[in-house]
């Protein structure tokens, strides 16, 4: 029997059809009437069935033994009742359903008194753009899949959408007549139609600022509020500063510089490799003063499925007069441990910078993690409560152009988080609050309190017919910005800049990826290295070597690779601690971590 609902992987949001026997999932099909994957989803969510049912959490347990949920629910109540709300803390997830998270965020406010919430995905990876785009469009959402039609021009920065979005990369690739330009820290095209930008890593906002700054000499101007200030700014970004500070060659850089001028209608596409920095707001104003001054457009992607829902729903469960925010995950986890950490499908001991350290700081926290998925966080949690995966799920997820569409049950299996909550609130007192019989009430609930919700229909939702909130730009001015130097820089201790990214065949921490064996076979684990760098090291290709920053050290086996810059070491995100390697540094405004730039050492073994 084929059942309808949302893939469990990215942003896109597809839709696929499962086949279903026996409450297994068989075989998985993609759904030709969907606008986003148009029949043809990626090779992740065409696996989906090799990985439903390996490592899944299916019980309660303590301190790693099963029990029932009555007895960890008392365990939680014990180690929890006597703590004031500023010691407790919750993430949201965007691996979970819109009406999951505004009740566990409800559950936070309303039992614990507590506005220590933040969203585990959001935090790491595009908090930054959507303060950005409050700040320059009073929106924190513009991107619209349509204006793929639209553009003659798409500047791709600090992403790979051929790995990171298939369905998206699939496209574009469909209009043969747009001039694609990719921006990156490493070389890895994809495609001959790309322009290949290779830039020194956090160099970003000098290279956008250039940019405006040609653009401004070719006589391009705006009446938008900031206009004159970021005249000003990007006066001295001329050919010399930016490609001694990018590591461009003028021929190179001359080449991009024409074609962006030159665009009628531009494009951007941008993603972690702009965002996880230590100024990754500076870098997310600067791409969207060029987007402001050309009138370009926005078809940025989220990561996770529903991340861009978990931001939307945030503060709808705060009541008028209450404190709103709290500690989000870096001062909550890192720099002022609570004393109660209540995480949900997040697994920050793998996924936060300086994994040790991370260790040592929540040593004498009191961790309950409610999760679908077996990872290191499960293992360290004195309690783990198992939750529904989103293939157990009903309800709704906002996808990375804002589409909320509707999430069907496709399988029997553990309760939602929701219901789990409503269960715990009765501990406290609360029930009544929480006295839902479905997801469609929690949802009417939700977007009765979301402001850009309100117009949405639910019968709609329920009916299978995608829905939008409301995308009107609010405002538009320009956030002028200056380029305060690279955040790392190579030493004769030091001599090599480690920077990460993702694999086609896997997803984030790879509890689910991990667990297919046709996805697995195409993964490579270990450092990336540019051959000349391995031939002057003395290292084999797929022997082992150690790499060393501040932070720690890490062994694994050295490939090679003509894609890594010389002097620059890759590594993918997914497969083993690397981010033991990068100490912890994050941008002042948005608290997103540096994951892109760190010396290091390498030596063979």
């Amino acid at each position: 029997m084929g059942k309808e609902s949302a893939c469990i992987y990215c942003g896109c949001g597809c839709r696929i059809k499962y086949l279903v026997k026996n409450n297994r999932i068989v075989s998985v099909k993609g759904v030709k009437s969907d606008e986003m994957s148009e029949g043809s989803p990626c090779i992740k969510g065409l696996t989906i069935n090799e990985v439903f049912d390996k490592n899944r959490i299916t019980k309660p347990l303590i301190n790693g033994k099963k029990t029932t949920l009555k007895k960890a629910f008392k365990k939680i109540i014990k180690e929890t009742k006597d703590l004031a709300p500023s010691e407790v803390f919750f993430n949201t997830s965007g691996k979970i359903t819109n009406e999951d998270n505004y009740v566990l965020e409800k559950f936070a406010r309303e039992c614990y008194e507590t506005p220590n919430i933040d969203s585990c995905c959001g935090r790491l990876c595009h908090i930054a753009t959507v303060m950005g785009m409050d700040n320059v469009y009073g929106t924190p959402n513009l991107t619209w899949i349509e204006n793929v039609d639209k553009i003659d021009m798409l500047l791709i920065i600090g992403s790979e959408p051929d790995k990171n979005y298939p369905v998206f990369y699939n496209k574009l690739m469909k209009r043969e007549e747009i001039k694609l330009f990719k921006i990156h820290s490493f070389s890895r095209g994809s495609s001959e139609r790309e322009e290949m930008i290779t830039i020194t890593p956090s160099s970003e906002t000098c290279l956008l600022n250039g940019l405006i700054h040609e653009l401004i000499r070719s006589g391009a101007k705006s009446r938008v509020e900031g206009y004159e200030l970021l005249k000003r700014k990007v006066k001295d970004y001329d050919f010399k500063m930016v490609c001694s500070n990018c590591g461009l060659e003028k021929k190179q850089y001359k080449k991009l510089v024409k074609a962006v001028i030159n665009s009628r209608s531009l494009g951007v596409f941008h993603g972690m490799g702009l965002t996880q920095h230590v100024n990754s707001l500076e870098n997310i104003h600067s791409l969207l003063n060029l987007v402001l001054l050309k009138k370009g457009k926005i078809l940025t992607l989220r990561g996770e499925i529903n991340v861009q829902g978990v931001g939307d729903v945030f503060g709808a469960a705060c009541e008028q007069g209450v404190k709103c925010k709290g500690m989000n995950i870096i001062e909550a986890l890192m720099l002022s441990p609570a004393k109660a950490v209540f995480l949900t499908e997040f697994n920050p001991f793998k996924s936060l910078p300086d994994t040790k350290q991370v260790e040592r700081k929540l040593k004498n926290s009191f961790i309950v993690y409610f999760g679908s998925y077996h990872n290191t966080t499960s293992k360290k949690a004195d309690v783990v409560i198992p939750i529904a995966s989103l293939l157990e799920s009903e309800g709704t997820i906002t996808n990375g152009e804002r589409r909320v569409r509707k999430v069907n049950k496709v399988l029997k299996g553990q309760p939602q988080l929701w219901k789990v909550l409503k269960k715990l609130s009765r501990k406290f007192r609360k029930g009544k609050l929480f006295d839902y019989d479905n997801s469609k009430e929690v949802f009417k609930e939700l977007k009765s309190k979301v402001k850009d919700y309100t117009k949405i229909n639910a019968n709609n939702l329920w009916a299978g017919y995608d829905e939008w909130p409301d995308k009107t730009v609010k405002h538009k001015r320009f956030m002028p910005e200056d380029f305060d130097g690279l955040s790392d820089f190579t030493s004769d201790k030091y001599p090599f800049i480690l920077t990460t990214f993702r694999s086609k065949y896997s997803f984030l921490s790879d509890e689910a990826t991990g667990q297919s064996q046709t996805l697995s076979r195409n993964v490579k684990k270990g450092f990336l290295l540019n051959p000349k760098d391995m031939k002057k090291l003395g290292v084999n290709n797929g022997s082992r070597i150690k790499v060393t920053s501040l932070a720690g050290a890490l062994k694994n086996r050295a490939y090679a690779s003509d894609k890594m810059p010389r002097g620059v070491i890759g590594a993918y995100i997914h497969y083993f601690k690397v981010n033991n390697l990068y100490p912890l540094k994050f941008d002042e405004e948005s608290f997103t971590p540096n994951y892109k730039s760190v010396a290091v050492n390498v030596e063979t073994l």
